[in-house]
């Protein structure tokens, strides 16, 4: 293999090595307009004025960068936007926010532009990059440049502003690449000198960049020129070395020296979310994002949009293994397209490096930004089928076939695209809606009062409208005026403490102003106004024996039977092959959802598989707010024979208005008897956790600890759960929350736990936490065993800085 890979020279034997033939510079010409032209037809949904989720985080900032300047610099040695609980190192990328600011103000449709010019960049130079590794491929390079131009995956990096931080590096690494393969074989220190110009603004835009000396470390392996004639594998190694050594030596230094620039400006070498390089919380869900993000990888289609069965799809997944066939018989045929492939696919495990904490693509493509610079590689390998374009008139047949192959394959990649964004398009007019709408709200609103706002969509079909935007959304000039103390809650917002906050909220009601958003009926924003009075007291809380099939109503399947026994309780037993829960409609009349927090059903059990103790049951409802039942709208809990499903710290649920009705989703294989049902109150079954000014006119639940302020205390109280003699204190690890809130299962994010007395109070300092972030705390009753007993409490939110 290493005689094989070594028989030329990077210059000498080029033409040799890169296969038969030359094509057309200006067919190639002319094929790269169109390739770029459809690009641009692809996303032109999304060319129009809008901005979503985290773009009102930088257009706040933004506004005050532009009159102080030194905000720009100060990304330069401090972290990304001044953040203290996520630190990112990526001063590049505010700078060119801020051109775009300065020349568009806030049309967003400028900023967009500037995604789309990265993107095309990079689509350039994908092009550029697969006729050095194979020349005389022209028509796998534009094949090439086609496909990841086209690329569906792409919406996330390259139609969300924000997403630039991957659009913009991907075209720093590729000219990097590029301009390093032009100085190792021209000698040109002109190119050495852009190569290094290139990969430190790589490195300034996103941390992505640092995996180019090992790329070029790759080239120099496969690619690489040796002076002496190879004659052991021992001489080539040494020569090798040497030549990775001088050649990619420098890249390294500068490396080294970014790092060192990184750590002082950020405090730490890792940074990111959570500061820690190897740890992970669940290893199976690590396993499982993985593998279900690869599947996206390379078949990116929105689920949401587009289902397998989908021509789409077909023609897409039809194309990618045809393709992938004939790329296997290429090489077979001509070993000399070996040397690419095993570039490009090293290069792609590469790409996935920096990522792999973070690496999820989900249904909708959430998180495809991770793997846009990934898709480089990724398209160039998908297309190596177009690397040996035959010339003689025997083979006009064959280089028809392909021609055809590759023009559906790259008219799936556009259509599949457009479609995508589609979604982001739509999530660009909802995200308009509600800025117009809240202009309007705010208007009729003397002064700035306290609001909290429910039903603001967090995304849209997997593209973003509402995540960490409502800030932005309520200052100028985004409004007519500054509003600084509106509120978004919904499920998709887990860090928020709603649960302990939902005393002080009722307390004050008087004084908040509630809304919820009505997208259907196109009234916009809607008040909301809790209950004067609790009426649990004056209704029927527990349900059991003959009432109890007042109230049960089993969902026929045929993997599930249900038997009503003589004492009134309901026999539920499914095979452990079933491929749906079973379900068990619950009607408890109209519940006041703000006073109902927590709901008991009291099973017998008779066999629970250990499968089933681990996915636990569910519990779904619908309300005045949702009036259908949702599996994003529910409640989880471990399956005990007094099982307690909390309800009390989801906002969409307390804020719902009256009960409609509920589901009960028992999970495959259980043998159990539903005895009973009842509401429960929280005081019985979760302790109480507070510290001064915890309230919703206070600090809404968040604690403060910092080098000048380094001590705060909480105070906990378990005494009306029956049997606590203690309590445990849980804390998370930085920038992590705990899985379930008021859950009765153990939180595998728990960093470190404090024992104290069922009643007192929990000195907390600095020294606990051992880097700056956002922690969760919640506190747990326990028994004389230590065994834990009821549910946990709300948490409250520490931020360390």
């Amino acid at each position: 293999m290493i005689k094989e890979l070594s028989k030329s020279k990077t210059t000498d034997s080029a033409q040799q090595l890169h296969g038969p033939g030359s094509n057309s510079a200006t067919f190639l010409a002319g094929g790269l307009v169109l390739v770029l032209a459809a690009t641009i037809i692809a996303y032109g949904p999304v060319l129009f004025n809008f901005f979503n989720g985290d773009d009102f985080v930088h257009l706040t900032w933004l506004k005050d960068a532009v009159k102080n300047p030194e905000m720009i610099w100060r990304n330069f040695h401090s972290s990304w936007l001044q953040g203290t609980t996520t630190r990112f190192y990526r001063p590049l990328i505010s700078v060119f926010m801020v051109t775009d600011y300065l020349a568009w103000g806030i049309n967003g449709l400028g900023f967009h532009i500037t995604n789309l010019l990265f993107h095309i960049a990079s689509t350039v130079l994908v092009f550029f990059i697969v006729k050095n590794l194979y020349r005389d491929s022209g028509i796998w390079a534009l094949t090439a440049a086609g496909l990841f131009g086209l690329y569906p995956l792409h919406p996330e990096a390259v139609s969300w502003i924000t997403g630039r931080v991957d659009s913009v590096v991907t075209p720093f690494c590729l000219f990097s690449l590029l301009t390093y393969m032009y100085f190792r074989q021209s000698g040109k220190l002109g190119w050495a000198a852009a190569c290094t110009v290139s990969m430190w603004l790589g490195l300034l835009s996103k941390e992505m960049a640092i995996t180019l000396p090992a790329v070029f470390v790759l080239w120099e392996i496969l690619y690489g020129n040796t002076t002496a004639s190879i004659q052991t594998p021992a001489t080539w190694l040494l020569e090798k070395g040497k030549a990775m050594l001088i050649n990619t030596g420098w890249f390294w230094l500068m490396l080294g020296i970014y790092f060192f620039v990184r750590v002082k400006a950020l405090g730490t070498f890792v940074g990111g979310y959570d500061d820690s390089l190897l740890y992970i919380s669940n290893w199976n869900l690590f396993i499982g994002n993985w593998l279900h993000g690869l599947k996206k990888l390379f078949v990116p289609m929105n689920s949401s949009l587009i289902n397998t069965r989908h021509w789409l799809s077909v023609s897409w997944q039809a194309s990618a293994i045809t393709s992938a066939a004939l790329a296997i018989y290429g090489i077979i045929r001509n070993k000399q397209l070996l040397r690419p492939v095993i570039f490009l696919t090293v290069w792609f495990a590469f790409c996935l490096a920096p990522v792999y904490k973070l690496f999820a693509i989900t249904d909708d493509l959430q998180g495809s930004r991770l793997a846009y610079l990934a898709t480089v590689p990724l398209c160039m390998l998908m297309t190596v089928a177009f690397a040996n374009w035959s010339k003689d008139r025997a083979s006009g047949l064959k280089n028809i076939g392909k021609a055809a192959l590759a023009c559906i394959f790259l008219f799936s990649a556009g259509a599949m695209l457009w479609t995508n964004n589609q979604a982001w398009a739509e999530a660009g007019r909802q995200s308009n809606a509600i800025r117009m709408s809240l202009n309007e709200l705010y208007k009729q609103i003397p002064g700035d009062p306290q609001a909290l706002f429910i039903g603001l969509p967090d995304e849209v079909n997997g593209s973003y409208v509402c995540r960490n935007a409502l800030s932005g959304m309520t200052r100028a000039p985004q409004m007519h005026r500054d509003a600084i103390n509106g509120l978004m809650v919904n499920s998709f917002e887990p860090i928020l403490p709603f649960g302990h906050l939902k005393d002080s909220l009722y307390q004050f009601k008087d004084q908040v102003k509630l809304y919820r958003w009505d997208s259907q009926s196109g009234t916009g924003f809607i008040p909301i106004t809790l209950p004067e009075t609790n009426v649990l007291n004056q209704i029927t809380t527990t349900w059991q024996g003959k009432t109890l099939k007042q109230i049960l109503q089993p969902q026929e399947a045929k993997d599930t039977i249900y038997t009503w026994l003589p004492d009134g309780t309901l026999s539920v037993s499914s095979d452990a092959d079933a491929r749906k829960h079973s379900e068990v409609i619950v009607n408890l009349g109209n519940l006041p959802c703000w006073f109902t927090d927590f709901i008991a059903v009291n099973f017998e059990i008779m066999h629970l598989p250990a499968t089933s103790a681990q996915w636990g049951a569910d519990l779904l409802y619908k309300n005045d707010i949702n009036k259908d039942f949702e599996l994003r709208r529910r409640t989880h809990a471990e399956i005990f024979p007094k099982t307690v499903f909390s309800l009390h710290s989801l906002p969409e649920w307390s804020l719902g208005g009256t009960a409609k009705q509920f589901k009960l989703m028992i999970p495959p294989g259980c043998e159990l008897k539903i005895k009973s049902i009842e509401v429960i109150r929280p005081e019985t079954v979760m302790p109480r956790l507070t510290f001064n000014n915890s309230g919703y006119f206070g600090t809404k639940g968040y604690l403060h600890i910092s080098d000048k302020d380094n001590t705060q205390t909480i105070a906990v109280d378990t005494r009306e759960i029956a049997g606590a003699v203690a309590a445990r204190v849980e804390i998370t690890r930085p920038n992590l929350l705990f899985e379930f809130q008021n859950t009765t299962e153990p939180s595998r994010v728990v960093a470190q736990t404090i024992n104290t007395a069922k009643k007192g109070t929990v000195t907390l300092t600095a020294d606990q936490f051992p880097t700056a972030g956002i922690y969760e705390l919640r506190v747990r009753a326990v028994d004389s065993a230590g065994n834990p007993l009821g549910v946990a409490s709300d948490h409250i939110v520490i931020s360390v800085d």
